[in-house]
């Protein structure tokens, strides 16, 4: 079977052509944040890439303490106090 489109034979012989995937919505947003560090001044544009890379890194850091502590917590056995209710 012989494709109408170029005249080559699709990847397994029998299947139809197949449509274009549509572009997910992380590649728009990665499009739209494109077309907006090209509007920004180059000196911005890096104070700016400088200030998100921080954040990450911030992010990162208290991710890796959260699995820290949860993984030292997990062998200690918690300590119970009972509270007297007058």
């Amino acid at each position: 079977m012989v494709s109408d489109q170029d005249g080559t034979v699709p990847p397994r012989g029998w299947e139809l052509p197949r449509e274009p995937e549509p572009e997910s919505e992380s590649d728009s947003l990665a499009e739209l944040v494109e077309q907006l560090l090209a509007l920004v001044p180059d000196e911005l544009r890096i104070r700016l890439t400088e200030a998100l890379r921080q954040l990450l890194e911030a992010i990162r850091a208290l991710i890796d303490w959260c699995v820290a502590r949860l993984e030292h917590g997990a062998g200690a056995e918690v300590e119970v106090h009972d509270i007297p209710i007058l």
